[in-house]
């Protein structure tokens, strides 16, 4: 049997233009035309740089993009309040219809049908934003989250959504008492999580979670996921036990095979460049980002080789087998990147080492 593996990204990447007008875009208006400009464009840059699914462009804010268009929420001090049932202002995300808008028109660039990867910030995460969650009010986020998803699972003849992901990036990362395996709390986020995605399990639609932790393991449990997603250096991807795992709980996972943490990417760097290792521990990577922003440096520098990504692909594909692996690509999205120069030459340089994994 023949496995195809596809290169991917996780979605937000370094935006160079005015915040203020993309934001006010995004809610339709005169500034609408701009958002949609910007979001066309950024979406065709990645697939120009290989990808073979790419997230809709994430400029905004991953949780405010979601907090704020649900009704029934009041800002209070930095936090929300729930005032009333929780229900979506919009029953779509404005980048995914903005290029399904002109969908034609980037199928006329591209010469072919794209694949897109929607994202939705998961119930745990946005209700850490909620003053004294209840379990009740996670299963009302993810009834809002599930038709904003569902609003958002768009195809035409020139592309498709091929991947919905979930992206929990708070869940597991500290141990929280409330997800007991079997407490109300974890009954709550599983039936949450499988609100969400429903549909697009029932139109054969990969489902994904993103997680930056997979300590916390009831997300196993979860039927309608079909891919797991983490952080590089995960235990997931250096376990014995991940491979029967997968199987038994038919699973599969999205290969995270390029760091995106610049403080780590930094280190590495002012390591391996003879200039920087001779300096005193605490002084190389202070040196290595004052050279860079006095341009004595290329950024180019900190992105991780196609030889380092290439033997991360092949120890995860070892471990797991290549049918385990049906996607690839950096481990989290590129926002915090110096230019979407250089974030776009990490996908290429990504894109490009799972394309030759998957021909060779």
């Amino acid at each position: 049997m023949l496995f195809m593996m596809k290169s991917v990204d996780v979605g937000s990447l370094p935006f160079q233009g005015d915040e203020g007008k993309l934001k006010r875009g995004a809610e339709g208006g005169a500034e609408q035309a701009y958002f949609e400009e910007v979001v066309v464009d950024y979406f065709l840059n990645k697939l120009r740089a290989g990808l073979d699914v790419a997230t809709y462009p994430q400029l905004r804010d991953m949780c405010y993009m979601f907090l704020e268009e649900l009704d029934g929420l009041v800002k209070v001090d930095g936090k929300y309040a729930v005032v009333e049932a929780i229900r979506p202002k919009r029953t779509s995300i404005p980048e995914v219809d903005a290029v399904f808008k002109y969908s034609k028109e980037i199928y006329g660039e591209l010469g072919r049908p794209f694949s897109m990867r929607v994202c939705v910030t998961g119930p745990y995460t946005l209700a850490s934003f909620i003053i004294e969650p209840e379990p009740e009010q996670i299963l009302g986020l993810a009834d809002a989250l599930s038709q904003i998803a569902d609003g958002s699972l768009q195809r035409s003849r020139y592309g498709s959504v091929e991947v919905l992901c979930v992206e929990e990036p708070l869940f597991g990362v500290v141990d929280d008492p409330r997800l007991d395996y079997v407490g109300e709390w974890s009954e709550a986020l599983l039936k949450a999580w499988d609100k969400i995605f429903y549909t697009a399990s029932t139109r054969g639609i990969v489902c994904a979670m993103h997680l930056h932790s997979t300590s916390n393991r009831i997300f196993w449990d979860l039927e309608r996921l079909d891919v797991i997603e983490a952080e590089a250096d995960d235990y997931i991807y250096r376990s014995e036990k991940t491979r029967s795992l997968l199987e038994r709980y038919g699973k599969r996972l999205k290969a995270s095979i390029c760091s995106t943490n610049l403080s780590k990417l930094a280190e590495k760097a002012a390591e391996r460049i003879p200039r920087y290792s001779g300096l005193a521990k605490e002084q190389r990577v202070g040196q290595i980002w004052a050279d860079i922003k006095r341009g004595r440096e290329d950024p180019a520098v900190l992105l991780e080789s196609e030889d380092e990504i290439r033997s991360r692909l092949k120890r995860i594909v070892s471990l797991v087998g290549l049918e385990n692996v049906p996607y690839a690509g950096p481990e989290c999205g590129l926002k915090g990147f110096l230019s979407l120069d250089l974030a776009l030459l990490y996908l290429k340089r990504c894109s490009g080492v799972v394309k030759g994994f998957a021909e060779g």
